[in-house]
């Protein structure tokens, strides 16, 4: 396979940044994962796949050194998975859900409207699928979804507001506001920001859910002695404690973690996972971003993480194709 430079993707990104974002969903919380990674001693160097790791590791087993040198690298193609091939189109779109509605309240301007709207779009996708229309980006084909199930949804609410004979009874029906359509342009910021934080969204659940499956793998299916692989059960929490509190130490993001896992969690292991979660969060939102796209080709997924402004995730890490 060939190296992508961890550098390509980590140069100023495009994509404006959403106000109000949380550690979920905003590019100043990634910029802080690297802030944090430093802090803690883990060094860019040490994520890039060189046998410089263990320096940075002295006080964690060798054999987690080891596992680092050899698995520290994102696969930008792993997931063969597409929207373009989802078994039912409806199903596979309401996993955006969330930004599809913050657009869709955007442009119509009310929570009633919005879901009514956005309910003839699934509909619409329950009936006909994706009509042909399977091509190229995901979140392409949605904001011109939008738009027009908006558009809908507006005729609708004018048509039955007409159909009121009492002229009393017209005017007490909430007249819908205006279209701003905008808002709803392809790459639009209000939308690429909406959708960003989807993907981080969607990439935090799914760092939570490989945490939970290594709390019970280590409970009821042990390995052998002697093959023991690294402890990666509290991926989630480490990384989470060292983006929302980048300015506190390893001790204090132990003793968060303790709280937050129910065991005593020492600074040492809190480096290590952080180092171990850094790699699953970069390779989950690269999953994601595949998903979204027509074909899972690494130019094209590199060039779609830039343009939504999530590079600085896979700062330090090794991008492989």
């Amino acid at each position: 396979m060939n190296d992508a430079p961890a550098s390509s993707l980590n140069k100023p990104d495009n994509a404006a940044s959403p106000q109000g974002s949380d550690a979920s969903g905003s590019s100043s919380s990634l910029s802080g994962v690297s802030d944090s990674l430093s802090k803690s001693g883990l060094s860019k160097r040490g994520l890039s796949g060189s046998g410089s790791s263990r320096s940075n590791l002295s006080s964690t087993p060798e054999s987690l050194s080891q596992w680092i040198t050899s698995s520290s690298s994102v696969h930008l193609a792993r997931s063969k998975q597409t929207w373009t091939g989802a078994g039912s189109a409806a199903g596979y779109v309401l996993r955006y859900l969330t930004p599809m509605r913050r657009l869709m309240m955007d442009i119509v301007g009310r929570e009633k409207e919005a879901d009514r709207a956005l309910s003839i779009l699934v509909a619409h996708l329950v009936k006909a699928g994706f009509s042909g229309h399977d091509k190229g980006r995901l979140r392409d084909f949605l904001v011109r979804g939008i738009r027009s199930a908006a558009k809908a949804g507006y005729d609708e609410a004018l048509k039955d507001r007409g159909k009121n004979d009492s002229l009393e009874l017209a005017d007490q029906a909430e007249k819908p506001l205006p279209l701003k359509m905008e808002v709803a342009q392809v790459e639009s910021p209000q939308w690429r920001g909406y959708w960003r934080d989807g993907i981080l969204q969607r990439s935090w659940r799914s760092l939570e859910r490989y945490q939970h499956a290594r709390r019970y793998d280590r409970i009821n299916q042990p390995p052998p002695t002697g093959e023991e692989a690294p402890r990666e059960d509290l991926v989630h929490d480490v990384l989470r404690a060292a983006m929302s509190y980048p300015k506190e130490s390893l001790e204090s993001w132990a003793g968060r973690v303790s709280s937050a896992s129910g065991r005593k969690v020492e600074p040492d292991e809190v480096q290590s996972q952080l180092e171990l979660a850094r790699i699953r969060f970069a390779q989950q939102i690269a999953d994601e971003v595949a998903q979204t796209l027509e074909t899972p080709d690494p130019v094209v997924i590199q060039s779609e993480i830039k343009a939504l402004g999530l590079g600085k995730a896979f700062s330090g890490v090794r991008v492989q194709a």
